[in-house]
């Protein structure tokens, strides 16, 4: 593997999963061997006993992958709640080493690999003793894997105290991070907050924006791929 990212947001519901797409369409159009991740998976449907990752599944289609579920997405849980909390409640124990053997099988086949977390940094994966820590958290499964970041961000009312308090989490485990992405996972607002916040992030945040992806209706290859072309620096993504 020539290299990868970790996907993460600064928290549930920012669009990760779509920011996700975008960049493995963006990457299958420069011609690269690309593969995606969904680590942990809540809110499965469970169908006839199986639980079916929608996610994952969405990723395994947009980066044209023929590769099993349980490898993009080792860790599938039905409640819609942090992977500790769901596991709980369904008596599973989320195994970290499943997550592992599944990246190291990928990173053997694809070229770049796109690994999408779950929630933001501080949710709470398992506790763990074996691993010398009382609670395994997103930011411990991301320092593990050696991924640098990038973190999908809001355009919104209280984006610039979630942004700051996600990037400072990072620099505290000593985690690379490429950049962030706003993504409008809503339609605009056209309020005074998105008009603003972005200017005033490029002042307060030492990193680069790596692209603004907009409000998407249709969710198909085509549109996602060309959205990102247009309007992610994809030449800054691709230099791992």
């Amino acid at each position: 593997m020539k290299g990868g990212y970790f996907i993460t947001g600064t928290d549930t519901g920012v669009g990760k999963t779509i920011v996700t797409a975008a960049i493995l369409r963006s990457f299958i159009k420069k011609g690269l061997k690309v593969g995606a991740m969904k680590v942990i998976e809540t809110g499965c449907l469970n169908k006839d006993g199986i639980l079916l990752p929608s996610d994952g599944m969405l990723l395994r289609d947009m980066a044209e992958m023929n590769d099993s579920l349980d490898l993009i997405t080792p860790i599938k849980l039905e409640n819609p709640l942090s992977p500790l909390v769901a596991s709980r409640i369904e008596d599973i124990e989320i195994d970290i080493d499943k997550i592992f053997k599944a990246f190291e099988t990928l990173k053997k086949k694809y070229d770049y690999l796109i690994v999408e977390g779950v929630g933001g940094l501080m949710v709470p994966i398992n506790k763990e003793e074996k691993r010398k820590a009382s609670f395994y958290f997103v930011r411990d499964l991301i320092k593990d894997m050696g991924l640098p970041v990038i973190v999908v961000i809001r355009p919104t009312l209280g984006t610039i105290n979630h942004t700051l308090l996600t990037l400072e989490a990072l620099k505290n485990k000593k985690i690379s991070v490429k950049g962030y992405i706003i993504n409008f996972s809503e339609p605009p607002k056209n309020d005074i907050a998105e008009k603003t916040n972005p200017q005033i992030l490029k002042e307060l945040v030492d990193l680069p924006c790596l692209g603004v992806l907009p409000h998407l209706t249709e969710l198909n290859k085509d549109s996602i791929g060309e959205t990102a072309i247009q309007n992610f620096d994809i030449e800054t993504l691709i230099s791992l």
